[in-house]
Order: C-alpha cells, then sequence, then structure tokens
C-alpha cells in the first residue's frame, strides 16, 4: 500500500465473481456444502427449540464483483424473529449469539472467513447480490457495474479518523469516550449507504477502517476501559 494510499488492496471491483466461491454464475459444490454445514452448526448453537430455517443466503462481497482478500463469505440463516414470541429482545438476542459464535469459531473457505447471522425474513438486507443456499439459485444477482469511487475523498476521511481513533484510544478516560467515536462510525456509515450506497465514501471508509482492524481496535479498547471501570 503506498503510503497515505487507503483505497488500494482495500477497495476492489473485479471482473468476475470470486474463483474461490463461483463456477459459471453457480456457487461451487464444495463451497455451497461447507457453508450449508456452518449453518447448520450455528442453529444448533443457537439451542432454540422448533428453529425454522426459512433459508441459507450468502450476500455481501463475496456475492459480488467488489470482494477482496479481507472480504468474508456472509452467511444469513433467514427465520422469522416473531416465532421467538418476544420481539423486542429477539434481533438483540441473535445479535449476541452471532456475536459469540463468530468470536469463537474460525471457519474459512479459500482464506476467506465465514461470518453467521440470523436475519429476520420481514428485513432483507440490502445488497446487490443474494443467492439461496437451500434453492441453489440467485434471489438477486449482481450486475457488472463498475462503480465510481472517489479515491482522493476515501483516503482524506481515512487518515483522519485513523488519528481521531488513535487519539481516542490513547486518551480515553472512560468507556464513553470509546463509545462516541464508534457511534459516529456507525452513523457516517448508515447515513452514507442511505444516501450514496455501498460505494459511496463513507461506507468505503468504514470498511478500510474496519480491514486495517480500527474497529477491532475500538471495541478491544472500549472493553478494557469498562473493565477499569468495574475493577477495584
Amino acid at each position: 500500500m503506498r503510503a497515505g494510499d487507503f483505497v488500494r488492496g482495500n477497495v476492489a471491483y473485479n471482473r468476475e465473481l470470486s474463483p474461490v466461491a463461483w463456477e459459471d454464475n453457480k456457487l461451487k459444490l464444495p463451497v455451497r456444502v461447507a457453508l450449508l454445514r456452518a449453518a447448520k452448526f450455528f442453529t444448533d448453537y443457537l439451542d432454540i427449540p422448533n428453529f425454522r430455517v426459512i433459508d441459507v443466503v450468502l450476500t455481501g462481497s463475496m456475492a459480488n464483483y467488489n470482494y477482496t482478500k479481507y472480504s468474508d463469505f456472509d452467511l444469513h440463516v433467514v427465520t422469522r424473529y416473531s416465532d421467538l414470541e418476544c420481539d423486542d429482545l429477539a434481533e438483540a438476542f441473535y445479535r449476541a449469539k452471532k456475536t459469540i459464535w463468530n468470536d469463537r469459531h474460525d471457519i474459512t473457505i479459500g482464506g476467506h472467513d465465514v461470518e453467521l447471522y440470523v436475519e429476520d425474513v420481514e428485513q432483507p438486507p440490502v445488497s446487490a447480490g443474494m443467492y439461496s443456499l437451500l434453492q441453489n439459485q440467485w434471489i438477486k444477482k449482481p450486475d457488472y457495474n463498475p462503480p465510481s469511487i472517489n479515491d482522493r475523498a476515501i483516503n482524506l476521511k481515512v487518515a483522519d479518523l485513523v488519528k481521531q481513533i488513535d487519539v481516542a484510544v490513547d486518551r480515553a478516560d472512560d468507556p464513553e469516550d470509546i463509545y462516541r467515536i464508534t457511534d459516529k462510525l456507525r452513523k457516517m456509515r448508515r447515513t452514507g449507504l442511505d444516501t450514496t450506497g455501498e460505494f459511496g465514501v463513507e461506507n468505503l471508509t468504514f470498511k478500510v477502517l474496519r480491514n486495517l482492524g480500527y474497529i477491532d481496535k475500538l471495541e478491544a479498547e472500549f472493553n478494557n476501559k469498562q473493565d477499569q471501570a468495574i475493577s477495584i
């Protein structure tokens, strides 16, 4: 990576879908089998009686042309949150379970991590590519449409946020100091996705920061500050 060039290697748009996963626009059989096994292990781990799997969907950059060496297999186990009969808690419960699972397990395919999520059938993700593993067919096939990416704006924004994160981690006195910048980053990404889409400056800036380890750095420091605040 050239000095000050955060885009190179972190942002890409390829001429074909990832050869690790795809052949003739079909998910390779060994990959599909491995992903379905991971989904089965994950649903067993959830330990919810009569958990209903509506579908298992591959989405994200590994189902699109914008994958990089950092891309995960984003695997969504689709269910109906309301089946849990506590709608207000379902999202938080599944998110917590997902985080614990992904922290404990290191499943990879072709060097790419497999990340598991529980998706509510009533709230499908916004993604250019979605592939049903149960039906073995595209739900939404991505179009090859190279975007216009503002490298300079991304590099400037990443450089500024890297400094802010480093200062926050170095000088934070309590967990709230870390939470504020973490919340700022999440809102930045959400606003960017809503206004300029996944190839906008805000979303790509967030992805670069995540690839560089800065999102994990903030999370680790937040947990550290919480522990310090409680310890005596």
